[in-house]
């Protein structure tokens, strides 16, 4: 088992430095050759010994005895854990690749292939407009159960695949995901809900100006959806740039304000605020998919494996 654990080791240093490459290819002949129950030609496993032991007789004649009567021993204990290292090196590229974290999907710890934890950052929901109580967001899992989505703006009714997208125009994580989120809608045309949920914002005017554009003319709602989140955040709540993104589209900015004034509007609009909080959401961007929640801004290609499999590139 040393000639392994020398193998793997030793062919790690051998590209730095070119006596390790000699080292590494009598490790790996002496590995060939063990497993075909041959001898080591090389007699490498005892050359290897004599020059451990020959270091550490200098600082400890009782480490050496010790050592060289369990070296076999120590020896299927380093492949043991190399092995094991291994198989959780595999399973944490694994995860991160198919969920954006090392230790599983929405789990906020340590990850070295994301050490900042970018992927799994979310915007508060206790600021803004309209705050989360915090026994919302301390208890209870993430859910769709019992959410009227029938309240929320949809396209691609058609589709068996369901992909809820809960955001905040004014949030960073969620104008981080939100070109990608786009990007896989128009690709795979899952069935897509949005709740904007004004986490930021001080006002819910932007959600009441969506209900009443959706309202009037569902498909220019999603360009102006494109819209607000390529808006300069400062500007967000300022009446007359959102009118020049109405006006752009082609919209009768006039009308939409009218009905964003109406009282019904707002009753409309808390309605939805209050089935988004039914999802026990905890912050945005948080996004289900066929049911599955994701929380944070997390890479196009887990959004797509949750979606259409391992291999969605071949679809």
């Amino acid at each position: 088992m040393f000639c392994i654990v020398a193998a793997v080791v030793l062919s790690i240093l051998g590209i730095f430095s070119a006596t390790n490459r000699r080292l590494a290819k009598e490790a790996l002949d002496c590995v060939f050759r063990r497993i075909t129950f041959r001898p080591c030609n090389t007699g490498f496993d005892e050359k290897m010994k004599a020059k451990i032991l020959g270091k550490v007789i200098n600082r400890s004649e009782r480490t050496a005895r010790f050592l060289s009567k369990n070296f076999e021993v120590l020896a299927w204990v380093f492949f043991v854990l190399m092995l094991a290292s291994s198989a959780f090196m595999v399973r944490s590229l694994y995860l991160f690749y198919t969920t954006g974290s090392c230790n599983g999907a929405n789990n906020t710890g340590f990850c070295v292939f994301d050490p900042n934890g970018e992927n799994n950052q979310t915007s508060s929901t206790t600021d803004g407009a309209c705050p989360v109580p915090t026994n919302l967001t301390n208890g209870g899992g993430l859910t769709l159960d019992g959410v009227d989505l029938s309240l929320w703006p949809v396209k691609n009714t058609e589709s068996k695949d369901q992909f809820v997208f809960v955001g905040c125009y004014s949030c960073e994580y969620t104008r981080k995901v939100y070109p990608e989120v786009r990007k896989l809608v128009d690709e795979f045309q899952p069935e897509f809900f949005f709740g904007e949920y004004p986490t930021k914002l001080k006002t819910d005017y932007l959600s009441r100006i969506g209900y009443c554009v959706y309202k009037q003319d569902q498909e220019k709602y999603w360009p102006m959806n494109d819209a607000f989140f390529a808006e300069d955040i400062a500007l967000l709540e300022d009446k007359t740039a959102t009118d020049a993104i109405l006006t752009n589209l082609g919209l009768d900015a006039d009308a939409i304000e009218t009905c964003a004034a109406q009282p019904e509007t707002e009753e409309a609009v808390q309605k939805l605020f209050t089935e988004i909080r039914k999802t026990n959401f905890y912050g945005t961007p948080t996004i289900f998919i066929n049911g599955e929640p994701l929380v944070g801004p997390k890479p196009f290609r887990v959004y797509a494996i949750q979606l259409e499999g391992f291999f969605y590139w071949l679809k």
